[in-house]
């Protein structure tokens, strides 16, 4: 009977505890597409350009379907600058930005820098992370030699020029003297002769020197003066976005196996199994001791 029991128990025990195996498992995160809207959601594109008009208010969304557990950062950042164009942009200068997470529950949201849109020429940049290229966390964007941001969706370069305030002009202050009697005094004229010119002063002088027959070198058109290169050189093309944005986290949340099992259920399974192994030797033990002392079993 106790060797039945203790058998039973042992049996019970492993199955027990071979159901709390099972452990939690994590799913990589991929790229998303991202679409923007310049209309308030009445159009949805994925340009990597928008120089047509400055638009500081922008809906964006993932298209199609993202993995549970996995965000996704989307950013809008204005600048100043110094020229309408990247080549010409100069050095910018920080203004503001927006940001926000998308994920498989949240798909969409606004952004708006308005408050900071530039006030002349500037740029402003839809970006697929969450930093802040500010100059102090991050670098400034700056033609050449810095396209940033990073992960770039879509860009704006335009804008005019700031329009000078005019200075108007000092008003003296100090007041006119008014003439003296001396001043006003004609002096008397003076007793002169005029001498007549002499027959030397009419006559004309002799052209000095022979005039000089340009030259072949002093005919010839100047060729025209080379367009210097914009400050820093190289390719004046603009960065152009991608719709393409990298996730925050590199792998999903956890998700259970399918046995259905975690860490907690094993562990509370495995004590009560191991209780059970311990009652039934504590049995099989007892019924030793009976036999010795001639107790029929």
């Amino acid at each position: 009977m106790a060797s039945a029991l203790g058998v039973g128990v042992a049996g019970l025990a492993l199955p027990v505890l071979a159901t709390g195996t099972a452990h939690a498992t994590g799913k990589q995160c991929d790229k998303v597409r991202i679409e923007y809207s310049l209309d308030g959601g009445k159009t949805w594109t994925t340009k990597g350009r928008m120089d047509e008009a400055l638009v500081t208010k922008i809906q964006v969304r993932i298209a199609g379907d993202a993995q549970k557990g996995c965000d996704y950062a989307v950013s809008l950042a204005s600048y100043s600058a110094e020229g309408p164009k990247w080549e010409t942009s100069g050095k910018q200068k920080f203004l503001g930005w927006d940001t926000t997470k998308l994920s498989k529950s949240q798909k969409s949201a606004t952004l708006d820098v308005t408050a900071y849109a530039p006030k002349c020429f500037g740029q402003v940049d839809l970006y697929g992370n969450g930093k802040k290229y500010d100059g102090n966390e991050n670098p400034l964007p700056h033609y050449n030699d810095a396209p940033f941001p990073t992960n770039l969706i879509t860009a704006w370069n335009g804008g005019k020029a700031c329009e000078d305030t005019p200075t108007a002009p000092p008003t003296s202050t100090k007041p006119t003297q008014p003439p003296t009697d001396e001043g006003t005094k004609t002096p008397p004229p003076t007793d002169s002769t005029t001498t007549p010119p002499s027959d030397d002063d009419t006559k004309t002088p002799p052209p000095s020197g022979t005039p000089t027959t340009p030259s072949d070198d002093d005919t010839k058109t100047p060729p025209p003066a080379t367009t210097q290169p914009a400050p820093g050189g190289g390719d004046s093309t603009p960065p152009v976005g991608t719709p393409e944005v990298p996730p925050m986290t590199e792998v999903a949340n956890a998700e259970l196996a399918e046995t259905g099992g975690n860490d907690n259920t094993a562990v509370i399974i495995g004590s009560a199994a191991g209780a059970l192994l311990v009652g039934g030797a504590g049995v099989l033990v007892w019924n030793r001791r009976r036999n010795a002392g001639g107790t029929p079993a």
